[in-house]
């Protein structure tokens, strides 16, 4: 791999650093004014989840789906989930709660543990991805709560964590079953929903360019099925929704300065500087240079 897509690859984990393996937990600040953590890239980890939003308005991913969430929203990513959250606005900021199940998991089998924690675990109870701030007051609440616990790590600490992961988990749970669309949460669709292996593929190959014959065969459906769909679960078509990766990616790039505009369009996956300029601008309203010049606040 060339040294300058090894660092955008070294970029794209920095969200899922655990630090501590005896204790799988770690906080991430995200805030639109930091060039190196605005955003969270798509990615996915086989850790757990909890994003609330502080400040601002981001627009946010859990597999196909796609949410604006403001301040007070929540959202919850199971393992091996695809997930992203980009600032649409200035001064935007969250915190992202990434943690390993055994911070969930007892020992004994006792009932929370075969009622609710392996099911959720193996994708047979599913939960609600998104949670607005005016229902859920109570989950926002408690997710500050442990940000603050994680950051003061007076003594105790990790039992008033952990308690406040299983409680979160709790209201979670009976929050879904009481939406009437999510009322069998057995039933809901999988997480591997029929473009979800397109999406995974794209999320490291988005670079690369893709034909929608290609994406079909990828997703073992017919190209005109396969428009049908992707369509009606992302909202976008095929070249919109790798556009927007890309020019996701070069908001990353263009903020770190380490790159001209013309390198980060071949980066990005552009072989004409120019065109990668138009695209950018339709999505961002702003030449990329200028975005590079530090003028994205002024959106």
């Amino acid at each position: 791999m060339p040294e300058q897509e090894h660092e955008q690859a070294a970029l794209r984990r920095e969200h899922t650093v655990i630090p501590d393996l005896t204790f799988p937990l770690n906080i991430f600040h995200i805030q639109e004014t930091d060039p190196e953590m605005f955003c969270i890239p798509p990615h996915w980890h086989e850790h757990l989840e909890w994003i609330v939003v502080c400040q601002g308005t981001f627009n946010m991913q859990v597999g196909s789906t796609f949410r604006q969430l403001g301040a007070g929203d929540c959202m919850f990513v199971n393992r091996a989930q695809l997930h992203s959250a980009f600032p649409l606005e200035t001064g935007s900021e969250l915190y992202a709660l990434v943690f390993g199940e055994t911070l969930l998991r007892n020992h004994a089998l006792d009932h929370t543990e075969t009622r609710y924690i392996q099911p959720i675990l193996e994708g047979r109870l599913n939960l609600l991805s998104f949670y607005e701030h005016g229902q859920n007051n109570t989950l926002c609440n408690k997710l500050l709560e442990i940000v603050d616990e994680y950051r003061r790590q007076e003594i105790g600490y990790e039992l008033l964590i952990k308690a406040g992961l299983l409680s979160l988990l709790g209201l979670a749970i009976r929050r879904s079953t009481a939406t009437d669309s999510h009322a069998d949460l057995s039933t809901q669709e999988p997480v591997q929903s029929t473009i979800y292996p397109l999406l995974l593929h794209l999320s490291e190959k988005f670079r690369e360019p893709i034909t929608v014959d290609e994406a079909a065969k990828l997703c073992c459906v017919t190209p005109t099925y396969f428009c049908y769909v992707f369509k009606r679960y992302t909202g976008r078509t095929l070249t919109q929704y790798v556009n927007m990766l890309r020019v996701q990616e070069a908001e990353v790039l263009l903020r770190a300065k380490r790159y001209t505009v013309q390198e980060i369009a071949r980066l990005v996956g552009y072989t004409n500087a120019g065109y990668f300029a138009r695209v950018f601008r339709t999505y961002k309203g702003m030449a990329p240079r200028r975005y590079a010049n530090g003028e994205y606040s002024d959106q």
